[in-house]
């Protein structure tokens, strides 16, 4: 693979835990590749996501189109137009 014109390649490989990279790294030293460069990943707290508050009665939305009911069907109708045969 070597040719007159040599361009530098980066490769990317995400790796998901420390044995994973053990591996990897064990397999390029093996290939006799030289430069070799470990990037840890972000190491920050992963946000909190919490459950929504069930005890809210979703009844009470549907109220805002009782002076004029929609069904869905409707509502893809009028806001989904698409020209398909534009």
């Amino acid at each position: 693979m070597k040719s007159k014109h040599q361009n530098n390649m980066r490769v990317t490989i995400e790796a998901f835990d420390l044995h994973e990279v053990e591996k990897i790294l064990n397999l390029l030293k093996s290939l006799n590749i030289k430069n070799i460069e470990v990037i840890p990943g972000p190491s920050g707290q992963a946000p909190s996501i919490t459950k929504g508050d069930k005890k809210i009665d979703p009844c009470v939305l549907f109220g805002i189109w009782k002076d004029a009911p929609r069904s869905l069907e409707v509502i893809r109708d009028t806001n989904w137009k698409r020209d398909w045969n534009a």
